[in-house]
């Protein structure tokens, strides 16, 4: 018995070994680990491009024009997008349109430095009337497109057509130039 004893415990001995043998990794047939895949980088996109024009609103006691400059996207129409931006309110809260409510553009073109701008004949109709209203609405159209360095003058037009007056004060029926006099720089 010692010696089927010494046998048995002579096989254990040669099995834990090789078992032991059977657990070491094999070197070989290691791979090296994966590199680490660094997270996708994508640009970010560039920054939209803007377009500043600059509108002019009435003062609350119709006393003068203020600019007001805007940060717009950039796009192909700037002195269509400058005449809508008239067309909307002001920012400043001391400011008030200088155009009739209901006015809407209907079209507008640049021949030789003169900007032919149309409006709908809500222009005239919804209108004050009075010499400093008009004064401030066609200062507004003018100066708002003057601003613009290929304009040089403005001729107003309703519903496709010259018109003398808007409300019978200031004469429109040729192509005006810019007027300072009635601009104030600040509030």
């Amino acid at each position: 018995m010692p010696r089927r004893s010494k046998y048995i415990a002579l096989l254990i001995a040669l099995l834990l070994v090789l078992f032991a043998a059977g657990c070491q990794p094999d070197q070989a047939a290691t791979a090296p680990p994966a590199p680490v895949k660094a997270p996708e980088q994508h640009p970010s996109p560039p920054a939209p491009a803007t377009m500043s024009v600059t509108v002019y609103f009435a003062t609350k006691d119709a006393s003068f024009l203020v600019p007001e400059t805007r940060i717009l996207p950039k796009n192909d129409h700037p002195i269509r997008t400058a005449i809508e931006q008239l067309l909307g309110e002001p920012k400043n809260a001391a400011l008030v349109r200088a155009l009739p409510e209901g006015t809407k553009l209907k079209g507008i073109t640049v021949k030789d430095h003169i900007a032919y701008v149309d409006f709908n004949d809500k222009l005239i109709k919804n209108g004050s009337g009075g010499s400093a209203g008009e004064l401030l609405a066609v200062g507004a159209i003018v100066n708002t497109l003057t601003e613009f360095a290929d304009i040089e003058q403005v001729q107003i037009m309703v519903e496709g057509k010259k018109v003398n007056t808007l409300y019978g004060h200031v004469d429109t029926s040729e192509p005006l130039s810019r007027s300072e006099k009635i601009v104030k720089k600040t509030l």
